[in-house]
């Protein structure tokens, strides 16, 4: 049977390769994008008993704020009172500095305590993990190295024991971490977290925290548990300084528990699902391509099926032959579409690699082979029914033309019309999808950020920790003499520093209370120098910038930001000299300047509310002491600029390295990502999907109106005018393909609610988008009508009658 269906498929060799393409490419993109799916959403964690993983989430529901982080308390108080815990390990990523080499190292860092490996259930490959004793504070400093970083940095020599100088102190290597170990966020090191109770303070205060389950312990009991261990925590830990154990109650802390899982992937699992639906419309367009095609390959083998009909082949013996020449074209269109995923998956990766989970190892594994293996002979069995249905409808003659008899030319006419109805619809879907993508990015383009001149601002990240540097006061001395020393550099305009820049990583906020105003709702701040507003190019609504003089002084002055002020006070004038401040224990901060509002953590939601600070003291055990610096100059992005500052850098502070050197201009781009990845892969789904379609829209139009290549020589031979002839042809072809339109809009609008929560700045039905995509469609279905009844309809018909003859 093999044999005998090969040698029919290459009787038609441009057909059967065009099919094992289109199955190809439908196949292949579905395959690639179920190999994400399979890696992010459906394989567990790569840890043992992942499930059993959670995140320690917390909210204040008074201020109805969720997913809060963990702090030294809420981990003291979980570890030593939990019933529902296997174990509790508290951790928190950030950099650190490596010098004794040619020139200082930053590198990502993952603090951890001790249980982290062990609640991980992951083992070193080399060494050891840390010790309880390590862990304490003033034990010893060890220090575990990811295998990337041993390779890169001691070539693979032995390393265990060997001295390895961080932020300024020497620390000894006792552990490599396993090649393929994956957490959070790609780290360099691992160190000790060695948290303090002394210094530990209620409430969720920045660290992250993780536990394991008990066996038997669902996330709901769980919950329950740290519920009731969140008093247990106030009772015992000092509230932060200048709160009181009272407005911490007020605020109602609780629980947020997420399985690890959940609270890695985050939102990025709606957009997989979307890309995975426009995947599969994809499959289904080429599913009816090639259904197409292997409907014209077996009307024009009418002859030769009445001919085997003839010589006692029975009509389930020939339906099975042609099942089963369908299922060879999709197991091979399967095979090539498996070497084409694999070929594309390193440039989806590329694309995707800042949007997808650090665990998550994306390959074609087995499961993806399954998942292509049944999509492949599932297909061969939705475009091969189709042709078979319709041999099962024919009743072919020996002595009709083969594939001219009248039954068969309205059997075929018939399912073709429906066949278009259907690739219109499915990409009409896929074009709205690409259409609305492409309007968010549009918008997001459009948005004003706040801050002006991105590209013509330079940051990048230094530190100064507080084991090189114990005192704040000389911290804080020497970055001022870091910001002028980078203000003389050649073609510098503006030099200033922040705990945090726009559009850079996220960062704490905080309850302000207002005197004698509403209560308080959390909002963003950060700590800025000096010219820090000029040099972003921030507008300044109302009153002063800080200088120098806040910073040092005693009086203690704040900055918000205008849509802040608005809702506070009425007006941003009106803020001036209004009094703000975290905790109803601390003295008021007075209001002296009102900014423009400012994207600062993504440019999808409004501006968020911002408040401002001195680098005061008091904020000293609060405040970072890695701080981002932001230089402005038409000389941004040209040769040597970046090299510049570096060694006016090093020339102060040869030990400090200089990291995440990039553009303004860089984070906005990067805000965009998630948008940007997509609408990249669905515009090229969309692409392949309409490409197809188009074909196929195309293609069947020509087919449908040649089939009637005998009709119409008829008709004319009658008196029918070729005028006539031709607006009939067209009229019913556009009506099938608006037909397909009108179920396209009704389909698109039913998923809407799947993608809506991707859009920005367009509604789920953008009138615009939908009329344009519709017109696209019309209009190529009207291009294969008008050539295909131009043909038919031009005098050939006669010439046809003359040869049946």
């Amino acid at each position: 049977m093999v044999r005998q269906t090969v040698r029919r498929l290459r009787r038609s060799p441009g057909l059967t390769l065009t099919a094992l393409l289109t199955l190809a490419i439908g196949i292949g993109a579905s395959a690639a994008m179920f190999s994400v799916i399979n890696a992010v959403l459906l394989r567990p964690l790569p840890y043992p008993d992942s499930e059993r993983l959670v995140a320690l989430i917390h909210r204040f529901d008074a201020y109805g704020r969720g997913g809060l982080p963990a702090s030294a308390a809420l981990y003291f108080t979980y570890r030593e009172h939990n019933r529902a815990f296997e174990s509790v390990a508290l951790w928190t990523a950030s950099t650190a500095s490596v010098t004794g080499s040619s020139r200082p190292e930053e590198v990502q860092v993952l603090r951890a305590t001790f249980e982290l490996l062990p609640t991980l259930r992951v083992v070193p490959a080399l060494g050891r993990a840390f010790t309880a004793a390590e862990d304490q504070p003033g034990g010893p400093r060890t220090v575990i190295v990811s295998h990337g970083y041993w390779q890169r940095r001691f070539g693979g020599a032995p390393v265990i024991g060997q001295p390895l100088i961080v932020d300024g102190q020497p620390h000894t290597v006792v552990g490599v971490l396993p090649e393929n170990f994956r957490f959070a966020r790609a780290a360099d090191l691992v160190l000790p977290l060695q948290p303090r109770r002394a210094q530990a303070y209620a409430g969720p205060l920045g660290e992250n925290a993780l536990g394991r389950l008990r066996d038997g312990v669902t996330l709901e009991a769980a919950r329950a548990d740290v519920n009731r261990m969140i008093p247990i925590m106030a009772e015992t830990f000092p509230p932060v300084p200048g709160m009181n154990l009272q407005g911490f109650r007020n605020a109602r802390m609780r629980s947020d528990l997420q399985s690890l899982k959940s609270n890695v992937i985050g939102t990025l699992e709606d957009v997989l699902w979307v890309l995975m639906g426009t995947v599969a419309l994809l499959f289904l367009i080429a599913c009816v391509n090639v259904a197409n095609l292997q409907l014209v390959r077996t009307d024009e083998r009418q002859h030769d099926l009445a001919v085997s009909a003839a010589i006692g082949a029975s009509k389930a013996r020939i339906v099975c032959d042609l099942l089963f020449e369908n299922l060879l074209l999709g197991v091979v269109g399967g095979g090539i579409g498996l070497a084409l995923a694999a070929a594309g998956l390193p440039a989806l990766l590329r694309v995707a690699v800042n949007q997808l989970p650090l665990p998550a190892t994306v390959s074609i594994d087995p499961q993806v082979m399954i998942f292509t293996a049944v999509i492949s002979l599932a297909g061969g069995v939705l475009f091969g029914a189709i042709p078979a249905i319709r041999h099962l409808w024919a009743t072919p003659t020996l002595t009709a033309p083969a594939g001219r008899t009248q039954s068969a030319g309205r059997a075929t006419r018939l399912v073709q019309n429906h066949l278009l109805v259907a690739q219109v619809a499915l990409a009409l879907v896929l074009l709205v999808a690409a259409g609305l993508m492409a309007r968010t990015f549009q918008s997001l383009r459009a948005v004003e950020t706040g801050f002006t001149g991105a590209e013509r601002v330079q940051t990048m990240t230094l530190s100064l920790p507080a084991s090189v540097v114990p005192d704040f006061s000389e911290a804080k001395r020497r970055l001022r003499a870091l910001q002028e020393r980078l203000a003389g550099a050649p073609g510098v305009d503006a030099v200033s520093f922040a705990s945090r820049v726009p559009l850079g990583a996220t960062g704490p906020s905080s309850p302000f209370f207002v005197a004698a105003g509403p209560a308080p709702s959390p909002q963003e701040f950060r700590f800025v120098a000096p010219d820090f507003f000029r040099t972003m190019g921030i507008r300044l609504v109302a009153g002063r910038s800080f200088d120098w003089t806040d910073h040092d002084g005693t009086r203690r002055v704040a900055m918000v930001s205008e849509s802040w002020a608005r809702a506070m006070w009425g007006s941003a004038e009106a803020a001036l000299g209004k009094g703000i401040r975290m905790t109803t224990a601390e003295p008021w901060a007075e209001v002296v300047g009102v900014t423009a509002d400012v994207h600062h953590e993504s440019l999808v939601e409004r501006p968020e509310n911002a408040v401002y600070l001195t680098l005061g003291e008091r904020m000293a055990p609060f405040m970072s002491r890695t701080v981002t610096f932001v230089v402005r100059s038409a000389r941004v992005g040209t040769p040597g600029f970046a090299e510049s500052l570096q060694r006016a850098v090093w020339s102060l502070e040869p030990d400090v390295p200089v990291a995440q050197v990039e553009r303004m201009s860089d984070l906005r781009n990067r805000a965009m990502e998630r948008t940007e990845l997509t609408l990249v892969l669905i515009g090229i789904t969309g692409s392949m999907a309409a490409l197809l379609g188009l074909i196929g829209i195309y293609g069947v139009t020509s087919y449908v109106v040649s089939q009637r290549f005998r009709e119409m020589g008829i008709r004319m031979a009658l008196g029918a005018q070729a005028l006539a002839l031709y607006r009939m042809l067209l009229t019913r072809v556009v009506l099938t393909a608006a037909i397909g339109v009108v179920l396209g809009i009704v389909l698109a609008l039913g998923l809407s609610r799947q993608i809506m929560p991707l859009l920005f700045g367009v509604t789920a039905a953008d009138t615009a988008t939908y009329s344009l995509m519709s017109g696209v469609l019309l209009a190529t279905a009207l291009l294969g009508g008008a050539v295909a009844a131009r043909r038919v309809t031009s005098g050939a018909p006669l010439r046809a009658l003359r040869m049946d003859g």
